[in-house]
């Protein structure tokens, strides 16, 4: 698949594919450790860039990019951070 085409998240339906990643954070927090505000911003800037970011979805791997860089035990798939 090339960084241009368009994959909707693999457990959203069609009709929530541009869904706000916000409430699956406020689940999580009780639960997962999450980085440092810093450290957050500075994940979005790098994905920003990525050639496989589109909208608040890495093609890569076909997460939420807001939710993803939050918790402190995820990676970028191409290991940028």
């Amino acid at each position: 698949m090339s960084p241009t085409e368009t994959r909707r998240c693999r457990t959203c339906p069609p009709h929530e594919a541009d869904a706000d990643a916000h409430w699956l954070l406020a689940l999580d927090s009780d639960l997962m450790d999450q980085v440092t505000a810093a450290e957050y911003k500075a994940r979005l800037q790098q994905c920003a860039t990525c050639e496989f970011h589109q909208k608040d979805t890495c093609l890569k791997c076909g997460c939420f990019v807001s939710y993803r860089a939050k918790l402190a035990t995820k990676h970028c798939p191409l290991n940028v951070w």
